[in-house]
């Protein structure tokens, strides 16, 4: 297992340096969508060249990485206690190696001998499976802050735990709020990242862990109310009179949805700024 160190230290560098390809062809494609020699091109166009150039190099895309979150789907048999270790170990060698974090947040969030609960924050899920599969999001506290929980305390939005047509309605107002509130905060384009529910944590760590799923990729999802809902939101946005100096303002809204209580219900928006990096290491 000492190997699985270097491993998580080798996946803090990919996912530090490399925007994955989706989110880079996303915003490819909303450079080419500006007018030539506009402003928002002229941006665009640095960003595509600032990924590729911390590709090349094997250096941080942005310097705050905020908090890491891993995912991981962990065979029976073994220690969650013990990967969960070594993932701290890893951490701490990725942030001294590649100095993904500001200077002096590190010791603020894993200072003494002793390392603090809580980081880096580690989802586990047993898997039926021969190897671990870990999953690596990195955000950050910009986005972090931009990020919004919304109460939708008017009754009618859902019934039989099914989103009503007008409980769409305020979740888009949600998101569009949270997007709107963006500004200034976060550089954009963004990712919206939507987790809707009845408990506040669910929420929480459902619309984070959206941000895992690929911009294009098809989902079980596919041509379901939360998808058709998906593609809806982003065109609206994208189309709204104050884009943010942009055409494409947003590339990407992903939502789920959790059992939905009739007297509770919350709506939670994670933003990722244009540089949402992520990735995975597979241990066999």
């Amino acid at each position: 297992m000492l190997k699985l160190i270097d491993g998580i230290v080798e996946l803090y560098k990919k996912v530090a340096s490399s925007v994955p390809p989706d989110v880079e062809r996303a915003i490819a494609g909303a450079c080419e969508a500006e007018p030539a020699e506009s402003p928002g091109r002229g941006a665009l166009a640095l960003l595509v060249e600032r990924m590729r150039a911390a590709r090349a190099a094997k250096m941080p895309v942005c310097r705050d990485a905020g908090i890491p979150v891993f995912w991981i789907k962990i065979p029976r048999g073994l220690s969650q206690n013990e990967i969960g270790g070594i993932v701290i170990e890893g951490t701490k060698a990725a942030a001294k190696k590649i100095s993904f974090h500001a200077e002096g947040v590190l010791e603020s969030l894993m200072g003494g001998p002793a390392p603090v609960e809580g980081y880096p924050i580690i989802y586990f899920e047993e898997s039926e499976g021969t190897s671990l599969v870990i999953d690596l999001l990195l955000n950050g506290a910009d986005c972090e802050n931009a990020g919004r929980l919304f109460t939708l305390t008017e009754g009618g939005l859902t019934a039989g735990g099914v989103i009503l047509p007008h409980g769409y309605d305020a979740i888009a107002g949600c998101i569009e709020e949270a997007v709107a509130g963006a500004e200034g905060k976060v550089c954009f384009p963004l990712i919206a990242a939507v987790g809707v529910g009845s408990s506040r944590e669910q929420v929480a760590a459902l619309s984070k862990r959206q941000l895992m799923r690929k911009l294009n990729g098809s989902t079980s999802q596919e041509n379901s109310p939360v998808h058709e809902f998906e593609g809806k939101v982003l065109t609206n946005i994208n189309g709204s009179a104050n884009n943010h100096g942009l055409r494409t303002a947003l590339i990407g809204v992903k939502m789920a949805v959790a059992p939905i209580h009739p007297a509770s219900l919350f709506v939670d928006v994670t933003i990722s700024c244009w540089a949402l990096r992520r990735g995975r290491l597979i241990w066999s």
